[in-house]
C-alpha cells in the first residue's frame, strides 16, 4: 500500500503505523489496556472458517477427499461442497449445510475431532440440519482447533441473536445477492445519516472497541485492530472513520473484498470528503486485487 496515500488522506496518525513510526501512549490507549478484549468479530470468524476449511486434513478415515469449495455464508447457515471418503449416502451431492442457529456449543477434544454439545456430529449423537460436514472436520494443531471452535461459536451466537429490526448483518455474513440487498439498505440509512444537522456521538460500546483498536495498532497487531473495528461497525455501521480504518487495515491484510466493502460504505457516508477521489481509486485497486485473488484460488 502506498505510504503517502495511507498517511496523507486526512486520517488519524495511528494508521501510519501500518507503514512507519510509533504511537505515543495516550489516555485513550491507557484506558484500552484496562479493558478485556472481546471475542472475535463475525467477519474475523468468517475468514477463519474459510481458511481452516481450505486446509483440512484429507487423508484420514471418514474425512474428505479434498478440501471444501464454494464456501458461503448467510445469517443462519454455513454451506459448501465437498466429497467425503465414506458415508456417501448421507451426502450424495456433496452439498453440506450447517444450521448456525441451532448449532450447539463447539469444542475440540480427542484426536483433534470436533465435538458439538460434547458429542461427535454424525458419528456421535448430535446431528445438525440433516447431518453435518462438521463430523468430518479434523484439524492439525491445538491452536487451529481452538481458533476454529471459537470462530464457529462466534457465528452461531450471532446467528441466534440476530434481529433484523435492529440493523443490518455484516456484509461478510452474506452471499452476493444478500450483499446487494444489505448495501441498498445501507444506502438508505447513510442518506438519512447525512441529512442529520448534527451527527450522533459514538456509544460507549463503540468507543471502547475504538480504544482497543488504537491500542492494538500501537503494538502493530493489525489483525486484532481490525477485529475491534469490525466489532464496532457491527454495532454502528454509520461511523465513517471506522469504515475507512477497517478498509485500510483490510487492504493491508489482503482481505480485499472486505476492504472494498468498507471503503464503499465510507464513500457512501462521506461522498464529498476531501479524500474521496483517492479513496475511490484505492477501492478500484482493491477490486482488481480481489479478482486476482479469486482467479488463483
Amino acid at each position: 500500500m502506498h505510504q503517502n496515500f495511507l498517511c496523507g488522506i486526512i486520517r488519524p496518525a495511528m494508521l501510519c503505523l501500518l507503514v512507519a513510526g510509533s504511537l505515543a501512549l495516550t489516555s485513550r490507549t491507557a484506558f484500552a489496556q484496562q479493558t478485556a478484549a472481546p471475542s472475535m468479530s463475525v467477519c474475523q470468524a468468517r475468514r477463519t472458517i474459510v481458511m481452516e476449511l481450505q486446509h483440512l486434513v484429507t487423508n484420514c478415515e471418514r474425512c474428505l477427499k479434498s478440501p471444501p469449495s464454494n464456501i458461503g455464508f448467510n445469517v443462519g447457515e454455513l454451506e459448501f461442497q465437498a466429497e467425503s471418503q465414506s458415508l456417501r449416502n448421507a451426502f450424495p451431492k456433496g452439498d453440506y449445510r450447517v444450521d448456525l442457529k441451532t448449532l450447539g456449543e463447539v469444542m475440540f477434544g480427542r484426536n483433534h475431532y470436533l465435538f458439538i454439545n460434547g458429542n461427535r456430529p454424525i458419528l456421535g449423537k448430535y446431528q445438525s440440519n440433516n447431518g453435518s460436514i462438521l463430523g468430518f472436520v479434523i484439524l492439525r494443531t491445538e491452536d487451529e482447533e481452538k481458533t476454529f471452535a471459537d470462530a464457529l461459536n462466534a457465528l452461531r451466537l450471532y446467528a441466534r441473536n440476530y434481529d433484523p429490526s435492529h440493523g443490518m448483518p455484516p456484509v461478510c455474513f452474506a452471499d452476493k445477492d444478500e450483499q446487494a440487498r444489505i448495501f441498498a439498505e445501507f444506502q438508505k440509512r447513510a442518506a438519512a445519516w447525512r441529512a442529520l444537522p448534527a451527527k450522533p456521538s459514538l456509544t460507549d460500546e463503540v468507543n471502547q472497541h475504538w480504544l482497543l483498536a488504537e491500542d492494538e495498532l500501537k503494538e502493530k497487531h493489525f489483525d486484532a485492530a481490525l477485529r475491534e473495528y469490525e466489532a464496532a461497525l457491527e454495532i454502528d455501521p454509520l461511523w465513517p472513520l471506522g469504515q475507512f480504518d477497517a478498509a485500510m487495515l483490510s487492504g493491508e491484510l489482503k482481505n480485499y473484498d472486505d476492504a472494498v466493502w468498507h471503503m464503499r460504505c465510507y464513500l457512501e457516508l462521506t461522498p464529498n470528503a476531501p479524500d474521496a477521489k483517492d479513496a475511490h481509486d484505492q477501492m478500484l485497486l482493491w477490486q482488481a486485487r480481489a479478482e486476482q485473488q479469486g482467479s488463483t484460488k
